[in-house]
């Protein structure tokens, strides 16, 4: 226990790092973007193979990974019918709200958490899938069909997946691992220590940019038509050759009405408390205790993916109710998964 609470104490050290960063100005607002695509495109995909291709597959399609999928779908499945049937959401946000509610941040957070709790990523590996492959799709269908706000593209769309650096990550982990292929000899061993030394990136990367990401979420400047910042100067805008450029008020970030706080709130509660819970119930009745139990719900104790404010975006359905409960989930996982810890 005292080790989980050291290691996540050094995690909240790196994000307060991050944070300082930003707020400090040593680092400009919008850093957290660099390194987040470093993270997905290189780091995170090095680890994720490095991970699965010297790791005991069995331990992927265990029963707590079942549990933990199963805890996910059905997290998914009630949130629908609670913001649906309850509170009375249009399907749009209904889907959102379930998003939030259940789809979890398994990659920037879920890796180094597992690491730190159970010694091991592996189990993130089926959850990314089942998110990138399965659920993803999915909302994308349904917000589609009520928004027909469709990309010109459908199949661009709906092949994302398929061209996810993450998911290809995970099948060429478990090819190597299935075809018995070295890495350590290959290249004489030159491949493997390029993917160990952009794998070890990988995680103090993650908290970095979720700290710069939180201290840039209350700077970023509003903009003009041009989209850049403001200058503040008379006369105009720094570059246009003391032009007073013609300014549109853009619209600010949207904020919650009373039903919108409603359904942030049975969101957040939702994804910390009853997704747990479900996955507590699965595990105990199918036979789980103690560290068997913990992988499960330490995966459903995972705050809400970034993903969700990206949907929601892109949709124009439930900004601030997904935007807030990314923040929200984050910051309060913690003692849920401290909790999960000293208990299991």
């Amino acid at each position: 226990m005292s080790d989980v609470i050291g290691g996540l104490a050094v995690f909240a050290v790196v994000i307060a790092v991050g944070w300082v960063l930003v707020r400090t100005g040593a680092v400009p607002v919008g850093s957290d973007t660099v390194l987040t695509r470093l993270c997905f495109f290189a780091a995170t995909p090095a680890l994720l193979i490095t991970t699965l291709a010297g790791a005991d597959l069995a331990a992927v399609t265990s029963l707590g990974t079942a549990v933990a999928i199963g805890a996910e779908l059905l997290g998914l499945v009630t949130a629908w019918c609670v913001h649906r049937c309850l509170l009375h959401r249009p399907v749009a946000e209904a889907m959102l709200g379930a998003l939030a509610s259940a789809y979890v941040n398994a990659a920037n957070l879920g890796i180094p958490v597992l690491v730190l709790v159970l010694g091991d990523a592996t189990a993130v590996a089926p959850i990314l899938l089942l998110q990138l492959l399965v659920l993803t799709p999915l909302a994308f269908t349904v917000l589609d069909a009520v928004t027909r706000r469709g990309s010109p593209s459908r199949f661009a769309t709906y092949t994302l997946p398929l061209r996810n650096p993450l998911v290809l990550a995970v099948l060429v982990g478990v090819l190597v691992n299935l075809s018995g292929f070295d890495l350590d000899a290959a290249l004489r061993g030159h491949l493997a220590e390029l993917l160990d030394t952009l794998g070890r990136i990988a995680v103090p990367l993650m908290m970095l940019s979720l700290g710069m990401s939180l201290a840039a979420s209350r700077l970023r400047p509003p903009q003009n038509v041009a989209g850049a910042p403001k200058s503040g100067r008379a006369g105009g805008a720094e570059g246009t050759g003391g032009a007073v450029p013609r300014v549109v008020n853009v619209p600010p970030e949207p904020v919650h009405d009373a039903a919108s706080r409603t359904a942030l709130r049975w969101a957040v509660a939702w994804k910390l408390l009853v997704v747990p819970g479900l996955a507590v119930g699965l595990g105990l009745v199918a036979g789980l205790h103690g560290s068997a139990l913990l992988m499960p719900v330490t995966t459903a104790s995972l705050p809400t993916a970034q993903n969700v404010f990206m949907y929601a975006s892109r949709y124009g359905v439930a900004k601030p109710l997904a935007r807030d409960a990314v923040l929200l989930t984050t910051a309060g996982f913690v003692p849920v998964v401290l909790l999960a810890a000293a208990v299991l």
